[in-house]
């Protein structure tokens, strides 16, 4: 049984780490051109077909006056496919959320495993969130708005998801790095799409940077020329994680991604040849 919805403090806010489905699944796709010996000895297996654990996963930030969802994971769409698929809004009812308090979602970016329950399929398509500011970088949405995603295979859903947030006036963007709330930085890192951008939160002294896709695995963090072969540009992404990696450990911040088992928080530390994972406890 896979753990689905883990709640600790960061300072004054509460961090709930929510999952939207949490299959077993072969990683071999997360590391493109990665010699199998090589990256299953990274990750403590021998076979590289092992189904490990993965997450499709959301954050629930409140506190500081806010109720915030980080992404919104991959929607009804997926619901029986695996454990917890499909189960965002159960697993807000579990900690007596409405979808109505949710006053921001903040997408790391536009994939539909981040953004499908923006509309909620099972009442014909309202938007879930209905209160919530949206903030997006404006490379992310002119990239799934424009032509220039015409051809990508996962287009078609991403704009069933952002489109009515866009015609009901409720998307914001915002260029470059920006502080979008007190204590809240919406990071670029770019790669793994045009605008990708990881959260950076900060409370009471306390610092916790979310990730995205800008690594699907800890060991991303370690292994920056590890490539996922979903990244749409792998120079970019190489780049990226090495900027986030630098980043967390300038800010001493607790490191979580959306695909990493719940619960998984880290710090990066620094060594003479580049980067190590730790993994601490949940505070």
């Amino acid at each position: 049984m896979a753990t689905l919805s883990n709640t600790f403090t960061l300072g004054r806010l509460s961090v709930a780490a929510l999952s939207d489905g949490a299959p077993m699944r072969a990683l071999g796709g997360f590391f493109a051109g990665v010699e199998a010996a090589e990256w299953t000895r990274a990750l403590g297996i021998t076979d590289a077909e092992q189904p490990l654990p993965f997450n499709f996963g959301t954050f629930l930030v409140r506190g500081e006056g806010h109720t915030m969802m980080v992404d919104t994971g991959q929607g009804a769409r997926v619901r029986g496919q695996f454990e917890g698929g499909g189960e965002l809004l159960v697993r807000l009812r579990e900690l007596g959320v409405s979808p109505s308090e949710v006053d921001a979602v903040l997408h790391t970016h536009l994939h539909g495993d981040h953004c499908g329950w923006n509309v909620n399929d099972d009442e014909a398509g309202v938007i879930t969130f209905p209160n919530a500011t949206v903030w997006v970088a404006q490379k992310e949405l002119d990239y799934w708005t424009g032509s220039e995603s015409d051809s990508n295979p996962q287009s078609g859903y991403t704009r069933s998801r952002i489109g009515p947030l866009v015609a009901a006036g409720r998307v914001h963007t915002f260029d470059g790095e920006a502080a979008v709330h007190a204590g809240v930085t919406m990071i670029p890192t770019p790669g793994h799409t045009p605008g990708h951008c990881s959260v950076l939160l900060a409370s009471g002294g306390e610092k916790l940077l979310i990730l995205g896709d800008a690594a699907h695995h800890p060991v991303h963090l370690e292994q920056h020329g590890w490539i996922p072969g979903v990244d749409l540009d792998p120079e970019e992404s190489k780049r990226s994680r090495a900027k986030v990696s630098a980043r967390a450990v300038a800010e001493d911040a607790l490191v979580t991604g959306g695909h990493f088992p719940i619960p998984t928080l880290g710090r990066i530390r620094r060594t003479e040849g580049g980067y190590r994972w730790e993994e601490v406890a949940t505070p």
